[in-house]
Parts: structure tokens; sequence; C-alpha cells
């Protein structure tokens, strides 16, 4: 059985962030989402709970729900089954969910105002679904039926924070798989941005710095090294790239020499007296031309000046710099007839063509008169910008390069809901570290009932604490891998209250390394990235599943889900969530 429920253009929008539509009174008490964003529509709409039309309802915006969506349990009829009360939230499913519009026009616009929420992040996902309204006809909605408080309303709300800890957990999960590369191509990452870091350090030192000598063998050497490390790769059909960035880097020292070789003439008191020599000439050519165009054009250049003005007070008058005289009207002509001869003048008189060359020529080098100008300056800086793009097409080949994994359920983080826990099974790791993380996890999804849009310093070291308390009780943590996680979360606690200087991360436990990397950096996953890619950390998708559950599905930006719109099975995604929702419901965590 289909259901229709009437909604307005801004609620609507607001759905796509949480990929789902909670009755109104569930924005002012739960811990994710914004409380202001959802108001209720003068028709169609209550306070309390939610209301469901059997037949398609008269509005300019409309959602149809499949019923395999709800909870028929609680489902109370109103109005001789014309409309129904439902008191918690309806969580979307590909293909189980369809959005009405009055027109084509309507789509797009709401579509492109999306684009410019982060938090907006399901458009895409379900745009195949928006259809436009047919001329069938449609009863005026009426809500009708007692709006009562909603019974186990707490209970509600505590699944659906709980739940959006849990899918912003997962969803991140997905994100940080689908961006992992392998250890070889990290290796390689690693070296190009170097590389392109010590050019950039170059470009520095040529155009800023004071050396009049460059040991350029470094630059030389750097690129080198990594042209060999991509000659070992699965790239090395590609090592034809490294040849352009050898010539540009060629080109790049040539030009620097001459630049360098520049600057030292510019410091140099004979230059100086050069360059005053220079002026005094161009003076002296200035006088020149004005003399020449006073005796021979000085009545037709004063004639022209006068039609100018005449334009720019026409253009005062309406508000702007210049009016012209249209084509066709005596001035207009006059003016052109003007320019004409003076420009037939200046081209015909070998005196004044022979003083202006020269005049343009003393210009053009007085223009880098100043120390540190050169002639060579815009060559050399184009020169960089093309080795640092260059570089950027290599590293994009690089990360493209996806890990991937023979089954589509291995995509899916192993995670199961027990009777008063939550349970994450993690391969390949030691028992001591997966011990950990789920102590952690634990921590996170149990306090979604506080808002955690933006992670602070406190929380970090109140989750350490907390983490450091309750691993530090079970027996596991006596063991030497415990021990030398325990000293960990110590030095870094003491690290963050400012009572050490530093703290150190085991080389060998790579579970630990993603929960410090986001114990380190918990302020967004592009930080987590470059903090992993840096130190050269593996099992980056349970460091963002960590971040994901600690911020909520909610606030997660579309430039993170992005990621994984076109690489994953939605039906199979959905299915796994909507599994996890219905064993939260009947667990106690």
């Amino acid at each position: 059985m289909k259901y229709w429920i009437v909604i307005d253009s801004w609620n609507l929008m607001e759905t796509f962030t949480t990929e789902s539509l909670s009755p109104h009174i569930f924005y002012l008490k739960r811990a994710f989402g914004n409380d202001l964003t959802r108001y209720i529509s003068k028709n169609g709409e209550l306070f309390n709970n939610l209301v469901l039309y059997k037949e398609e309802p008269l509005s300019h915006f409309a959602i149809e729900l499949d019923g395999s969506l709800l909870d028929k349990s609680i489902l109370t009829e109103q109005n001789k089954g014309e409309t129904f009360l439902y008191p918690k939230t309806v969580y979307y499913q590909k293909g189980k969910v369809r959005f009405r519009f009055k027109n084509q026009d309507s789509i797009k616009a709401f579509i492109a105002e999306s684009k410019i929420i982060f938090e907006v992040k399901t458009i895409d996902k379900y745009s195949n679904d928006f259809f436009i309204e047919t001329d069938t006809p449609k009863k005026t909605p009426f809500t009708g039926g007692n709006d009562s408080f909603p019974f186990g309303i707490d209970g509600y709300i505590g699944v659906d924070n709980l739940f959006n800890s849990i899918k912003g957990g997962v969803v991140s999960y997905l994100c940080g798989l689908k961006t992992s590369t392998s250890l070889e191509n990290q290796s390689l990452i690693l070296s190009l941005t170097s590389l392109k870091n010590m050019i950039a350090g170059l470009n520095t030192i040529v155009m800023m710095g004071e050396e009049s000598v460059i040991d350029y063998s470094q630059y030389k050497i750097s690129l080198l090294k990594t042209r060999n490390d991509f000659l070992y790769s699965l790239y090395k059909d590609k090592v034809n790239l490294f040849e352009v960035l050898k010539h540009i880097l060629d080109e790049i020292i040539s030009l620097s020499s001459l630049r360098l070789k520049k600057v030292a003439e510019q410091k140099s008191p004979s230059y100086k007296f050069e360059i005053e020599r220079l002026k005094k000439k161009k003076a002296e050519y200035e006088d020149l031309l004005y003399k020449l165009e006073d005796s021979n054009i000085r009545e037709i250049k004063e004639e022209l000046s006068r039609i100018k003005e005449q334009e720019v007070k026409m253009g005062e008058l309406e508000g702007k710099k210049r009016k012209f005289f249209p084509k066709g009207s005596h001035e207009y002509e006059r003016k052109q007839e003007l320019k004409f001869q003076i420009n037939k003048y200046k081209e015909e008189n070998n005196e004044y063509k022979t003083a202006y060359r020269e005049y343009k020529s003393i210009e053009a080098l007085l223009s880098y008169s100043i120390v540190g100008v050169t002639q060579y300056d815009a060559t050399i800086s184009s020169l960089f910008i093309r080795f640092s793009d260059n570089i950027n097409d290599i590293l994009k080949l690089l990360k493209s390069s996806l890990v991937t994994d023979d089954k589509e359920t291995d995509f899916l983080p192993n995670l199961s809901v027990l009777k008063d826990d939550i349970k994450i099974e993690i391969e390949n790791v030691s028992l001591e570290e997966k011990v950990l993380y789920n102590v952690i996890f634990h921590l996170i999804v149990s306090n979604s009932n506080e808002k955690q849009n933006v992670v602070s310093d406190s929380k970090i070291v109140e989750l350490v604490e907390c983490a450091g308390k309750k691993f530090g009780e079970s027996e596991i943590s006596k063991s030497e891998v415990g021990n030398h996680i325990m000293n960990t979360l110590r030095t870094f606690w003491m690290y963050k209250k400012q009572k050490a200087d530093s703290f150190d991360i085991p080389k060998d436990l790579p579970l630990l390394q993603a929960i410090m990397s986001f114990l380190i950096k918990p302020r967004g996953f592009d930080q987590i990235d470059r903090f992993m890619l840096n130190r050269g950390y593996q099992l980056k998708k349970y460091a963002y599943m960590l971040w994901g559950a600690t911020v909520g599905y909610a606030s997660i930006p579309k430039t993170l889900t992005n990621i994984i719109n076109d690489n994953i099975n939605e039906n199979l995604l959905d299915n796994y969530l909507s599994s996890i929702y219905r064993a939260l419901e009947n667990k106690n965590i």
C-alpha cells in the first residue's frame, strides 16, 4: 500500500540531509539536524505526528511512501481511513519512496538550490524518483484527528540518535575504503607530494631569495628517485610523464640561472648609473615627441579632445563615465577623421616613428629596473605552475587506483547489534587493538544524544580518559600489546593536558594507528586522510568510521559521500542499514 505526505520545499530539502522524515517535535529534541529548519505548513501537517494520506493530496510538493517503510503496529487510522498518524521517523530507501513536484522548473530549482548546501547529500541518489504531478483529481489535505503526544517518544528519539551515529560511521567507513590505496601507491603518492613541495620551495628561493648561486642537484636527484620508484610500479608504462617533468625542470634551471645573473647585475653600481642614463634618455624622447606633436598635430588633438569632453559631459547626465556620439552623427564622423589624421602622421613621419620606437624600447627596459624584477619572471612562474599541474595529473592517476574486494558484501563493516552492545569484527589485527576499537566505538555511539557538529579537544580528552579506563579494566590490557596501547593512550592524554612534550605511536599496530589518527585529527576526514598518508598508515576506513560516528550522518558533507554515490550497490547498503535500525529498535544500548 502507498501513502502520501504533504511537505513544502524547504522541509523536503532537509530530509535529504538525514535521508529521512520525522515529526516536527523530533527536530526540537534530538541531537542531530537543524532544529530551526522544520516548520509546520498551514495545511496537511501536525506537530507531534506525521500525517499520512491514503489518496494523493492537493499540494505543491508531496512524498509517496511504500508501506514497507512503516511500522504498521503504531500507525493510527483517522478520518475513516482517509488519513493516518505516524509517531516516529520514516527512513528512505531507494525504490520505496518518490517525490512529486508541480512542474519541471520546480525540480530544476530544487536541485540547483541543493548544490550550495554541503549537508544535503542524497539528492543524486533519489533524483530519478522525482516526478511531476498529473491532472488527476486530488483531495485537499485535512489533518483532523487528535495530535496526541507520542507514547514512547524518548525511545524513538534515542534510536534515531543511535542510528544517526552508526550510519555516519558506516558511510564514512565506506568512503575511507573507497579512497584507500595500496601500500605501494601510498609510497608513490608520498614521493610525488614530496617532490611537488620541494619544487614549490625552489620557486620561493628563485623568486624571493637573495642567493646568487643555487645548488640544483638535490632537485634533479629527487626527480630521478621518484621516476625510478614509478618505473618499478604498476604504472611503468606511464614513465614518459617524468620526461615532461624533467624538461620543465631543465627550463626552470636555465631561466633561473639567467634571472640570478640579472638580479646580480641590478645590484651593481654600474647598473644604477645605466638606469639613470636611460631615465634621462626617456625624458629627452618624451620632450621630442611632444614638440613634434605640438608643431604638426596640436590643433587636431585639441579638437579631438573637445569632442571627448562632450562625451564625458553627456555621460555624467545619465550617470555614466562617458556617452559616445551615435554612428552617423557629425561628431562621430569628425572624431573618426581626426583619429585617422593623427595615426597617419605618426605612421608616416620618420622622425616621429624613430623617436617613438626608441622611447618604447627604453620604457620596456625600465619596467625591469626595480631590483628583483626581470624579464624572465613571468615565464619562470608559468613553468612552476606547469610542473605542479603535471604532478597533480600523476597523483590523480595514482589515487584513481582504489582497493577493491571480490565480493560486494566485503565492502560493508562486520557490525553486529547485540543485546546491550554494538560489536565490530576486524580481521588481521591484534585482539587487544580490536577490543580497544570496540570500546571507543561504543563510547561514541552511547553518547550520541549529544550534538557533535564540532569535535572539541575537551571531548577527545574525555574520550581518551574513558577508553583508557575501560580498556585498562580488561585482563587483555595486561599483555605486551595491551601495555603498548595503554602507554600510547596515557602519553597522548598527558600531551593533550600539556603534561608531556610528545607521544609515540607503535609501528606494528595498524588499527591503533587508525584510532590515533582520528584522536589526533578529529575535525575532519580530509585532515585524517593527509595525516595517515604522510605517516604511511593503513586502515583509513576505521579512522573514518570513528569520525563519522562522532559527527553523525546528518553532519557528513556531500564532498565525502559523493565518493560512494556511484560505487556502491544502493539496495545492498539500504538493506544493511535497515537491518541495523530494526535491531536497534529492539535493544537497550
